[in-house]
C-alpha cells in the first residue's frame, strides 16, 4: 500500500508538471506595431498574422491599421518557440510564450521592418539570415533526373547552403539559438526537396519505396518544442509522397489506417494524421473525425496541432447545424441583404439569378471541367442521382468552367447529359470568365469538382468537393431537405 501511495503521488506530480508546462506554453504573445508612410500604399487597411499549420488548419488573425498607423495581435503559441508570419511584411518571426514584440513597418522600405521587444535580437538575426542573402529556400530542381543524379545535385546544393550559413555565423556570431534555428531550416529545406522529388517520381509510377526509410531521419526535426512554419510544408510534401507511393503500388486509396501504419513510432506521425481529418472537415464531413477520434487522441497531443483541428471541427459542426450565417456570407459577403450585395458584389448576380429562377426548390449544383478525371467520373452518378428525385422537388445544375466550348459539347454527348432533367450550363453563358473565377475565389473553391446544396429557402446548407453524386451521404443530405 505504501508503494501504491508513492506511485499515485509520483503520477500526481507528473500531471501537475504537465499542466504547468501547458500553461507556460499558453502564455500570450503580444505583437504590436505601427505603419509609417502609409500614403505609399493607401489602400492597405489591415495586417494579417498567420500561425502556420497543416493544410486547412492555419490560424489567421487580422488587425485593422488604426488611424495613427498602429495594429496589434495577442495569441498563445503553445510551443517553447514558434515561427509565425506577419504576412507581406515579416515572413519569419520567432516568439516564445509571454513575448512582447513591436514591429515597425515602413511602406517606403518594406524589406527592412524594425523589430524590438523581448526577442528582438533573435528576430533581427533571423531576419538578417533569411532576407540578407544567406538563405535561399527549398531546392526544387532536377525532377527529370535519375535518383542518383538528383541526390548528387541536392547534396551539392545543401553543402553550398551550409557554406553560406557558416559565413553568416562567422560574420555575425548570433549565438546558439540562431545557430540551431538556421541549421534546422536548412535541414527542413533539404528533406522537403528530397521528398518533393520522390513525390514527383511516385506520381509518375516509379518505385520510390527506398525513400520511406528516410522517415526516421526526420525525427529530430519533429521531436522538439520548436515549431517552424516550414515543418508543415515538409509534413505536407511527405504526406503527398506517401499518398502517391501507396496508391500507385496498392491501387487503392491511402486511408487513415495506412498513415498510422507507415508513420508508426515516427515523430512526424501527428502531423501526417491531421491531413485526412482536416481534408474531410474541409469537405464538411464531421463523421470521419468522430470515427477516428480515439486513435487521433492517442497520436495528436501537442496543443498547437490539436487546437486548430478541434476549432475547425467546431466551425464545421456549427455550420452544418445552423448554416444560415455561413450561407449569408457565401451569398452576400458582409452586406446586409441581396439588394446591397448586387451593388457591392455584382459578380454574384448569376448566383442570385439562379436562386430566383428555382425559388422554393432544392438546388444541387455541380462545378466541373472537361479535363478533370474526378469530375468526369461523377457524370454517370449524377444521372443516377437525378433519377431519384422529381424535378419539381430537386433541381440539378451542371456548370462547366472550362474555356473550350467544343470540348464541353463533346462531354455532354459522351455522357448523354442533355435531356436528362439536368440543366447543363457552359460557364461563359452564365457569367463572364472574370465573374466566374471571382465567384469561385469568394467561395474558396480552388479545385474541381465542387458542389453546392441549397435548401428550399435559398440557404446553402452544404458545399465543397465532398458532396459528390457518388457519395451515399449526398443522397442522405438531399433526402433530409425533402422531409
Amino acid at each position: 500500500m505504501k508503494h501504491l501511495c508513492l506511485l499515485f503521488a509520483f503520477l500526481a506530480i507528473l500531471s501537475c508538471r504537465a499542466q504547468e508546462d501547458n500553461e507556460d506554453l499558453a502564455k500570450e504573445v503580444i505583437i504590436s506595431g505601427c505603419v509609417l508612410n502609409r500614403e505609399v500604399y493607401p489602400k492597405e487597411k489591415e495586417v494579417k498574422l498567420v500561425l502556420p499549420c497543416m493544410p486547412y488548419l492555419e490560424t489567421i488573425y487580422t488587425s485593422p491599421i488604426a488611424d495613427d498607423g498602429t495594429f496589434s495581435f495577442r495569441f498563445s503559441p503553445y510551443a517553447s518557440t514558434r515561427e509565425v508570419v506577419l504576412r507581406n511584411y515579416a515572413e519569419h518571426l520567432y516568439v516564445h510564450p509571454g513575448d512582447s514584440l513591436h514591429v515597425e513597418i515602413d511602406f517606403s522600405d518594406l524589406l527592412n521592418p524594425r523589430i524590438t521587444g523581448t526577442s528582438d535580437t533573435l528576430n533581427q538575426y533571423m531576419a538578417l539570415f533569411t532576407t540578407g542573402g544567406y538563405y535561399r529556400g527549398p531546392y526544387l530542381g532536377g525532377n527529370n533526373a535519375t535518383f542518383e543524379e538528383f541526390e548528387k545535385e541536392l547534396k551539392e546544393e545543401y553543402a553550398s547552403r551550409q557554406e553560406r550559413r557558416t559565413d553568416f555565423l562567422k560574420e555575425h556570431s548570433p549565438g546558439e539559438e540562431v545557430e540551431k534555428y538556421t541549421a534546422d531550416l536548412l535541414s527542413i529545406d533539404y528533406y522537403y526537396s528530397l521528398f518533393n522529388y520522390a513525390m514527383s517520381q511516385a506520381a509518375n509510377g516509379k518505385d520510390v519505396s527506398r525513400y520511406k526509410a528516410l522517415l526516421s531521419e526526420l525525427d529530430p526535426l519533429f521531436s522538439e518544442q520548436t515549431v517552424y512554419a516550414s515543418q508543415f510544408s515538409l509534413a505536407d510534401i511527405v504526406q503527398r509522397f506517401l499518398y502517391f507511393e501507396h496508391t500507385r503500388r496498392e491501387m487503392r486509396d491511402f486511408e487513415f489506417k495506412d498513415i498510422v501504419e507507415v508513420g508508426k513510432n515516427r515523430a512526424i506521425l501527428p502531423y501526417l494524421s491531421l491531413y485526412p481529418i482536416a481534408k474531410t472537415l474541409y469537405d464538411n464531413d464531421t463523421t470521419y473525425l468522430a470515427d477516428n477520434r480515439a486513435q487521433l487522441d492517442s497520436i495528436v497531443k501537442a496543443p498547437y496541432l490539436r487546437k486548430p483541428l478541434l476549432e475547425f471541427y467546431q466551425d464545421k459542426a456549427s455550420f452544418l447545424k445552423s448554416p444560415e450565417k455561413v450561407s449569408h456570407y457565401m451569398l452576400y459577403g458582409n452586406n446586409a441583404d441581396e439588394a446591397t450585395a448586387r451593388k457591392e458584389m455584382p459578380f454574384m448576380i448569376p448566383v442570385y439569378n439562379l436562386l430566383e429562377k428555382y425559388a422554393g426548390k432544392v438546388i444541387y449544383v455541380d462545378f466541373w471541367g472537361v479535363i478533370c478525371p474526378p469530375c468526369l467520373a461523377e457524370m454517370e452518378p449524377l444521372k443516377e442521382l437525378r433519377k431519384r428525385y422529381s424535378p419539381d422537388d430537386v433541381v440539378m445544375v451542371s456548370i462547366c468552367g472550362s474555356r473550350e466550348r467544343e470540348a464541353y459539347q463533346k462531354i455532354l454527348e459522351r455522357f448523354s447529359l442533355e435531356g436528362k432533367n439536368i440543366e447543363c450550363i457552359y460557364s461563359e453563358d452564365w457569367a463572364t470568365a472574370d465573374d466566374y473565377h471571382r465567384i469561385m475565389r469568394h467561395w474558396d473553391m480552388n479545385s474541381i469538382p465542387q458542389f453546392l446544396l441549397i435548401n428550399r429557402d435559398g440557404i446553402i446548407v452544404d458545399y465543397g468537393s465532398g458532396l459528390r453524386p457518388s457519395y451515399p451521404k449526398t443522397v442522405a443530405k438531399i433526402d433530409a431537405l425533402l422531409k
